[in-house]
């Protein structure tokens, strides 16, 4: 630089030399360089869970073209209700939090809320949620300063109407939920909606606890009713007092069941579950990283973006189900659904 500075004034050609050369060593420096953006995820279940996955993906899209290391904690909490294990992880994230001091947070689904998330309400780190059932006020994330988020709200009218459509004249259906509190705000939508759709009875709000009683549940409903929804099925304890599962009392479920069943979730309909008008969990994700990009890059407060909910919905029909069940799936159906054509453990 002192070399720049002896010859700075003989020309106007040496002093442009002079400052180019400046500029070229300032903005090379690493002082100059933009640090990547830190953004720790915590998902309520696994990252080998489709939902999860999809959500990530979608969140990562919206914010494709910027650089960014991600953190990622798995509470597990689908497979493992340990409240230990789960405590835990919430203390590693804490501990990331505090000395990895990520720009963002992103939780999904309602157990990174009630874990994590709630405890930063109000703090200086932003947060970004996606997949919430419950009420975002559950949460205290209503009129916060530093949260937003997409909530999960299910197609229960296109569900039915896809049903319907599937195998027609329903009216009676049951209703299957597990202990966890996530499916308090999804049948508080259901009851909702339930106002526009006279047609259908719920004879049966069934807040199971065991996997016999589950058992002995679904036996009842045979001749009964015309569908069950087959939402919490997670955390019914088995005789060796354990959640059993899933997948396992999905399966059960399908070899002892005749009545057409749905959900909201492709993975029920990949397990078996006859139909739903699912929710996307790429939307959900993309939504999010969406809001997450107007934080970062944008620089908009977290409390001027509003809460959403996401709107597409993907009919999916299991084949392999409905041949079981004996309904004719029209051309229709066929070509405007994704179809499922197995059960996914005879592959």
């Amino acid at each position: 630089m002192k070399i720049f500075q002896k010859y700075c004034n003989c020309s106007f050609v040496s002093r442009v030399f002079y400052t180019t050369c400046s500029l070229f060593l300032v903005f090379s420096s690493p002082m100059a360089i933009a640090e990547p953006l830190r953004i720790l995820h915590v998902m309520s279940y696994h990252s080998g869970w489709v939902w999860n996955r999809d959500q990530l993906q979608g969140f990562k899209s919206a914010l494709a073209d910027q650089e960014i290391e991600y953190q990622i904690i798995e509470l597990d909490t689908k497979r493992d209700n340990d409240e230990g294990r789960i405590l835990k992880k919430i203390n590693d994230a804490k501990n990331i939090i505090s000395k990895w001091r990520p720009h963002l947070i992103y939780t999904n689904d309602d157990n990174a809320q009630q874990y994590l998330a709630k405890d930063y309400v109000n703090s200086d780190i932003p947060i970004v949620f996606s997949g919430v059932n419950r009420d975002p006020s559950e949460y205290g994330f209503i009129g916060s300063s530093n949260i937003t988020g997409v909530i999960e709200q299910e197609h229960f009218k296109a569900t039915l109407n896809l049903l319907n459509r599937l195998s027609p004249n329903i009216k009676k259906i049951a209703i299957v939920v597990d202990s966890d509190p996530t499916w308090k705000g999804v049948m508080s939508r259901i009851r909702n909606q339930l106002r526009d759709l006279p047609q259908i009875t719920v004879i049966d709000w069934a807040l199971i606890q065991t996997y016999s009683d589950y058992k002995e549940k679904i036996l009842s409903y045979q001749g009964s009713v015309d569908a069950i929804a087959l939402l919490g099925v997670f955390n019914f304890v088995n005789d060796n007092q354990q959640n059993e599962n899933f997948e396992s009392v999905l399966k059960w479920t399908q070899q002892n069941s005749t009545v057409p069943d749905f959900a909201f979730w492709q993975s029920r309909v990949e397990l078996g579950t006859l139909c739903a008008v699912a929710v996307s969990g790429y939307e959900q994700g993309f939504l999010a990283g969406d809001m997450a990009r107007q934080i970062l890059v944008d620089k908009v407060p977290p409390q001027q973006i509003p809460i959403t909910s996401s709107k597409i919905g993907i009919p999916i029909v299991n084949m392999a189900r409905a041949r079981k069940l004996g309904l004719k799936v029209d051309t229709d159906i066929l070509l405007s659904s994704k179809i499922i054509t197995d059960f996914s453990w005879d592959k």
